[in-house]
């Protein structure tokens, strides 16, 4: 995985103020270039020709309070305030003045003075954003003045190897024309700024640098395919941009509120890797493995529990575990979905209501035990060391019971655990003592796999191997 990420800079605007005025095009720039014509010479002066004047550059002053510095304390006067500048791009979507852009370009500034290609400077104001997708829209007051825009393509529609274009202001150079291709699509692993909660980049080697964030990524017919969003700081030519579609598909809310209100089902999971799919009795490694239920909440409603693997949402198939919160928080509240899963080998199905996503997060329901005290003791077929958990240390890690994992042999066949997890449940059975994982071992087929679910680092997780 990336580690190391480069933001410049410094979800949308939404319905239509006029509701006889569409929010955005559809229709193709007059490029010369359609979905079967061969590339042509001169095809890319003439997306850049069309589409730059719709391309702006834009500037922000955020005020930074500083922290109070004893030079100033004894003197009896205020430290200053810093001003910070930022710089991006955006692209205009629609005549009256609504911009696209990233949410990190704009976050937090006092002023947004946006600049067009022809010269002209204008000053925005925010409509909304939404931190999740990195996602922005902000506006200029223009009266009955008209501006060119630029037609919002079906990034779904991008294949792997298409050509695409980015136009920005990449390190203070506007209007910067660079081209590549499609490198990648459905990039979930990559988490830039470490808030952006539903990533799904385009990936690309279009070069883009400090400046492009905010910034279109056209096809060749002129249609925005996506928003540029972020670099690797330790690549050359991997770029990250916002599917548009996945823009499109909060333009309403942003405009009507300035923020996104998701939808939610309550579940904690984590990824099926093929070692938990044997142990699941599943075929292929896939879906979400649910690892912990909210109490109230949607799933836990409909019945679903820790342990289920949910397959498909609404109809859609759940090939990696993160499709489901994307599908899921773009649903919408009270919205009544199909959920199909697997739970103990057999396919079922059950309709649950999605609720409003809640601000703060809930605990996870926990299964119930006592609390004793023994002395740790080995267990070879694991090549462990396990001892219950003391009353304070379940406290601690908010949990009720469990065996803890004091030291692990190098030869353990236990991989994927670690000193100092908690077995909650082995098998699908509840552990409290060590003698509780004997006693499960003395039933289980050698050569087979075993599921087990640990507390760990606050969170939980299934681990899966053969024994």
């Amino acid at each position: 995985m990336l580690k190391h990420w480069a933001f410049w800079g410094c979800l949308l605007a939404a319905t239509p103020a006029l509701a006889e005025a569409p929010f955005w095009t559809e229709s193709p720039l007059d490029t010369g270039i359609g979905a079967n014509t061969p590339l042509t010479a001169n095809a890319f002066s003439r997306l850049a020709a069309a589409a730059a004047p719709a391309v702006v550059t834009i500037e922000t002053e955020t005020v930074r309070h500083q922290q109070m510095d004893p030079f100033f304390y004894f003197w009896g006067m205020d430290a200053p305030d810093l001003m910070q500048k930022g710089a991006g791009s955006g692209f205009i979507i629609r005549k009256d003045g609504y911009i696209l852009s990233n949410n990190h370009v704009v976050e937090g500034a006092g002023r947004i003075d946006v600049h067009l290609q022809d010269g002209r400077s204008f000053e925005a104001k925010l409509v909304g954003t939404d931190p999740a997708t990195d996602v922005a829209v902000i506006k200029l007051d223009l009266g009955s003045e008209e501006l060119p825009v630029v037609p919002l393509g079906d990034s779904d529609a991008l294949a792997i190897g298409d050509f695409v274009a980015a136009i920005g202001n990449p390190l203070g150079l506007s209007h910067t024309l660079t081209v590549g291709i499609v490198s990648a699509k459905g990039r979930r692993e990559v988490h830039p700024d470490g808030r952006i909660q539903y990533p799904d980049f385009i990936q690309t080697d279009a070069s883009i640098n400090p400046g492009n964030s905010g910034g279109p990524l056209f096809n060749l017919r002129g249609e925005v395919v996506g928003i540029n969003t972020a670099i690797s700081a330790q690549g050359q030519g991997i770029g990250f941009a916002v599917p548009i579609n996945m823009a499109k598909s909060i333009l309403p809310q942003l405009i009507e509120s300035g923020s996104v209100e998701r939808s939610w089902i309550g579940v904690q999971i984590q990824e099926v890797t093929k070692d938990l799919a044997q142990a699941f009795g599943l075929d292929q490694a896939q879906g979400a493995l649910i690892v912990s239920v909210v109490d109230g909440s949607p799933a836990a409603q409909a019945g679903l529990k820790e342990g289920d693997i949910i397959l498909k949402f609404d109809g859609k198939k759940i090939q990696r575990h993160n499709d489901l919160p994307l599908l899921a928080s773009t649903a919408g509240v009270g919205h009544r979905a199909e959920v199909e899963y697997v739970r103990d080998g057999k396919k079922k199905t059950v309709d649950l209501t999605l609720e409003r996503m809640p601000g703060k997060s809930k605990k996870a329901s926990r299964t119930k035990g006592l609390e004793e005290q023994q002395k740790a003791v080995s267990l070879d077929a694991l090549g462990l060391k396990l001892a219950p958990l003391s009353a304070a240390k379940a406290r601690q890690l908010g949990i009720e019971q469990g065996v803890l994992i004091t030291a692990m042999n190098e030869d353990s066949p236990a991989r994927g655990l670690r000193v100092g997890d908690v077995i909650v449940r082995f098998n699908g059975k509840d552990v409290e003592t060590p003698e509780d994982i004997k006693k499960i071992l003395k039933d289980h087929r050698k050569g087979t796999a075993v599921r087990i679910l640990v507390q760990r680092e606050g969170g939980r997780a299934f681990v899966g191997f053969t024994l």
